[in-house]
């Protein structure tokens, strides 16, 4: 086990962490992230992979005071786990989750990679005019890919982003943050194993692959 026996725990936790951050800031307005998420249709990639979901991206909160509005509290990292964890298990034979980098020990070949997402950037703007009629969300996330020994293969950055008519302002940016992430899943469901460094890698593990099971064929 790799330290996910109290996962159902730590989400209790980090659930409680977000109630006690909107409670003081009980001024803003305040917003948990609520969403669902296609399930990506992509033939999956030939290898085992660690995922490390931690504890920046699980309880991520991005907080800004806006000129002539209100503070916003935004809670994003449910929909970090919801959206990633789902992502990347449709797009890999295998996938295994931890809250930070394993301890991989050379002789154990369960695990071919190491994925670990940050949420890098979060922009956001709610128009104040009347002639503005839409809330945006600017999303940029890492990829960052490791060989199971830490050393870095590629860090890929991908972007999103979100619009939403402005009829409720929770409700809008709610939906363009959510309308950004789903554009960084597809991004990252289509376009991963076209990233050169990302081609190498594959090719390699593949090559490993074929030697360990007794040879390239002739």
């Amino acid at each position: 086990m790799h330290e996910m026996a109290n996962k159902s725990n730590l989400k209790s936790i980090r659930y409680l962490m977000g109630m006690v951050t909107i409670a003081l800031t009980a001024c803003s307005t305040s917003i948990w992230v609520e969403a669902d998420f296609p399930q990506p249709l992509v033939d999956r990639l030939p290898v085992r992979m660690g995922l490390i979901l931690d504890d920046e991206l699980l309880d991520y909160v991005h907080y800004e005071e806006l000129p002539r509005q209100a503070a916003y509290t935004i809670q994003i990292g449910e929909a970090n786990e919801l959206m990633l964890g789902q992502l990347f298990q449709s797009m890999f034979l295998n996938v295994e989750e931890f809250y930070e980098f394993p301890n991989i020990q050379p002789e154990m070949e369960d695990i071919d990679g190491i994925l670990w997402p940050v949420l890098d950037r979060f922009e956001f703007d709610v128009p104040v005019g009347q002639r503005d009629e839409f809330v945006e969300v600017w999303m940029q996330y890492l990829i960052r890919l490791y060989d199971p020994d830490g050393q870095l293969v590629t860090e890929w950055t991908v972007s999103g982003y979100g619009k939403a008519e402005l009829l409720n302002r929770e409700q809008a940016l709610n939906r363009a943050t959510v309308v950004a992430m789903r554009e960084v899943g597809a991004t990252i469901s289509t376009k991963f194993s076209d990233q050169p460094d990302v081609q190498d890698w594959l090719q390699d593990r593949q090559i490993s692959t074929v030697l360990s099971v007794g040879g390239i064929p002739q």
